[in-house]
């Protein structure tokens, strides 16, 4: 019998992101046309196959108001991946990774992360560069990764990015 893990990853960042949307297109292979935010927390669960290795991934969609951030503590114990997500077309967005960082750090002290640069069909709308995403990744020391939920560009990527992350520590 193959070993197995379960992972325990946290997806954060403002809203209207696309962090429930991502969430939902990975696990259901749907994309959601509206908004609605997320009050409290949620979570779905995926299976990966590494080679011989079975990961199931539980991920949460923490809410993003700041009335939850009281909320969101409760749910941070036991991550060992978070999932930093930010709207390319969305300046307030990206500048608000660091206060997101500094959420995360304060609840938990080691994982791994990757930094998701969401909504990339809306070119004509980006005000995000792809080398502004880099370096906050770089100074997250996180991967970095470029997605459109919407036409389900390298979503699946961005979760195998953070879950191989995530087993390299396993050795």
């Amino acid at each position: 019998m193959s070993p197995s893990y379960l992972f325990k990853v946290v997806t954060v960042g403002s809203a209207a992101v696309g962090k429930t949307s991502m969430i939902l297109r990975y696990v259901t292979g749907r994309f959601r046309e509206y908004y609605a935010p997320t009050l409290g927390a949620d979570f779905s669960v995926k299976h990966i196959d590494f080679d011989k290795t079975t990961v199931k991934l539980q991920i949460w969609d923490l809410g993003s108001q700041d009335f939850l951030g009281q909320v969101r503590a409760g749910f941070y114990p036991g991550a060992r991946g978070v999932v930093f997500l930010f709207d390319v077309t969305s300046e307030e967005s990206y500048e608000a990774l660091n206060d997101w960082k500094k959420e995360v750090d304060t609840h938990i002290k080691d994982y791994r992360s990757v930094v998701v640069a969401n909504k990339t069909d809306l070119e004509d709308d980006r005000v995000v560069k792809k080398k502004e995403g880099k370096k906050v990744a770089n100074e997250f020391d996180a991967a970095y990764i470029e997605t459109s939920v919407k036409l389900n560009e390298n979503v699946d990527d961005a979760f195998m990015l953070i879950a191989q992350s995530i087993m390299d520590d396993f050795g």
